[in-house]
């Protein structure tokens, strides 16, 4: 089946968070976009994530922010502890962010919120195209490069003046448009850490206090918990392991998970509170390797007619909490710098060959600095998180993180806040 090309359709591919986003925003601009997704229908998928306020900004755009941060608890402070309970430090910063920045920190499922981002697509105001269950197999560029061609699986194929690449992690578009660039494209490279995450009732330990991002350090073990609704709360085991786990999400059966919650629980009944309510109540969980792969160049995040954004571009481990956020920012940026075909005097022109590697350039530019030293720090803090050298690494990482919060008085961190949640543009 071939689709007709059309000079104001964008071709987005994955319907995750960024891409229904992108879409809504250039429809808004006089684009015809189109959204692709190679699951045949998307229904419950990962497990939880931290929208910040420079991610909720984004959403505010299309009328998402309000309604996420109402179905959650915005969070209001950090603590870190070890896994004897002795506190390690902490601070207010998060209660401060609606404030300073106009939103706050909110965990959410990340099924509510690409359920979310769906609902928005199809509504009647916005009307969005979008096609399940087309898997991008190839791409090309036709007509003398006026047009980009996406082939799909089953001889599908759909044209239009722009490929955007948002399909996540493991991204089919990533090693394409690589590709056109002569750059091959080999698997991440597995870190030597898991992740186990699960959703449980929030224990009383929890619900009587201020909600927090809540880190406990342990030996070869790192823990971490935020809530996720009035009742719930996510958290998240980062373990080492010598034997490679899929970086895909495996969300374990009934039998799994009964045989996991009786693995970690005798393995972590010692820890201190919340730590085995958390895992004893669990009522979901699932597990993936965490993988790392090479970063991208500015110039490598896009050729001819084809760019990447969010995890396609610049890909990261969970451990700052920025992954969906980046893409948010990302999409914020791509669709101010094309063009308005709405009010533009010179459409098609503004969308040739030459114009698109000006806007994609500039976009690179700008993205790929600030997404690189995100992706170095949440690994650094990855690494910092699990120790295995025994007792006195462990007592050494402590001491770290201590010494972290001691060195940062409210001023500094308000600062080192401003430079993650002031982007991507000013409110109020």
């Amino acid at each position: 089946m071939q689709q007709s090309s059309s000079s104001s359709t964008v071709l987005i591919i994955g319907c995750g968070v960024a891409g229904p986003v992108l879409a809504i925003l250039l429809k808004r601009k006089g684009y015809n976009p189109i959204v692709f997704e190679k699951v045949k229908e998307l229904g419950d998928a990962g497990a939880s994530l931290m929208l910040m306020p420079n991610g909720l900004k984004v959403l505010d755009l299309i009328g998402l922010a309000d309604p996420l941060i109402n179905s959650t608890i915005p969070l209001a402070e950090f603590r870190d502890q070890t896994s004897t309970g002795e506190a390690l430090g902490g601070s207010p910063l998060l209660s401060m962010l609606r404030e300073r920045y106009g939103y706050p920190a909110a965990g959410v499922k990340r099924t509510e919120l690409n359920l979310a981002l769906k609902r928005r697509l199809l509504c009647e105001e916005e009307g969005i195209e979008l096609r399940e269950g087309w898997r991008l197999v190839g791409v090309e560029e036709r007509g003398g490069n006026d047009e980009v061609v996406a082939s799909f699986d089953g001889g599908r194929t759909a044209s239009g003046s722009i490929l955007v690449g948002c399909d996540g992690l493991k991204a089919a578009s990533r090693g394409l448009v690589l590709g056109k660039g002569g750059v091959e494209v080999g698997g991440g490279e597995f870190t030597g850490l898991t992740q186990t995450s699960g959703f449980s009732p929030t224990p009383p330990s929890l619900s009587s206090s201020p909600p927090a991002l809540l880190n406990t350090y342990g030996p070869s073990a790192h823990f971490i918990t935020y809530r996720i609704s009035p009742t719930h709360s996510s958290w998240a085991l980062t373990l080492p392991s010598t034997t490679p786990s899929p970086e895909s999400w495996h969300l374990y059966n009934s039998d799994e998970l009964a045989a996991a919650k009786t693995e970690l629980g005798e393995k972590f009944s010692s820890w201190c509170s919340p730590v085995p309510e958390l895992i004893a109540t669990t009522e979901r969980m699932l597990k993936f390797g965490l993988f790392d792969r090479p970063e991208l160049q500015a110039e490598q995040w896009f050729a001819g007619r084809c760019v990447l954004l969010g995890d396609a571009a610049h890909p990261t481990s969970p451990h700052l909490g920025q992954g969906a956020n980046q893409a948010l920012e990302d999409v914020w940026h791509l669709s101010a710098l094309l063009p308005d075909l709405a009010s533009s005097s010179s459409f098609p022109e503004c969308l040739s060959t030459p114009a698109l590697t000006q806007i994609f350039t500039a976009f690179a530019a700008k993205r790929q600095p600030r997404t690189a030293a995100l992706v170095k720090g949440a690994r650094a803090q990855g690494e910092r998180r699990v120790v295995t050298g025994g007792a006195e690494a462990c007592r050494k990482r402590d001491e770290e993180v201590r010494s972290g919060w001691m060195a940062d008085d409210e001023k500094s961190m308000l600062e080192k806040a401003d430079g993650v949640f002031g982007e991507p543009f000013l409110v109020g």
